[in-house]
């Protein structure tokens, strides 16, 4: 936990705060944290949520990700997981995504009865394609690439 200005005057500060190691043995204001966000419809990320870990907890329906343009998308990094029972696709700008066995796909479904909750995807853009990255909590789980 940082400790307050206050009681630390001699080191530099973030935000009003010094640095401090907690009980966990972290810098709080320094530890890497995913930003996770649940959507429970279709959605857009936008290229400054690079590093979300998306989840489809809570939805009652098929779950669509459309990633931004891929020109815009160098360095840009996005999870999806899926966290119910309900189909999910990553949809890339046509024919601009690399995935399985296809370097000119453009989406990754999850809609198998195995491969619809508990399963991810990270996508990482270079700028000029997505490359996708299943990651599958089991392995008879089926991902479509079209």
């Amino acid at each position: 936990m940082p400790i307050p200005i206050t009681r630390q005057t001699h080191m530099d500060t973030f935000n009003g705060m010094a640095p401090a190691v907690d009980a966990d043995h972290f810098i709080d204001k320094l530890a890497f944290k995913f930003h996770v966000v649940a959507k429970t419809a279709s959605y857009t990320p936008k290229l400054r949520e690079s590093g979300t870990f998306f989840t489809t907890e809570g939805a009652s329906g098929a779950i669509v990700f459309t990633l931004p343009a891929v020109a815009s998308s160098d360095g840009i990094v996005y999870w999806f997981y899926s966290a119910e029972i309900q189909n999910m696709t990553i949809t890339a700008p046509a024919n601009t995504m690399v995935a399985g066995s296809d370097a000119t796909a453009t989406n990754v479904v999850f809609s198998d009865a195995t491969g619809k909750c508990g399963n991810c995807v990270m996508v990482v853009g270079n700028g000029t394609l997505w490359h996708a990255f299943p990651m599958t909590a089991q392995n008879d789980v089926v991902i479509t690439v079209t």
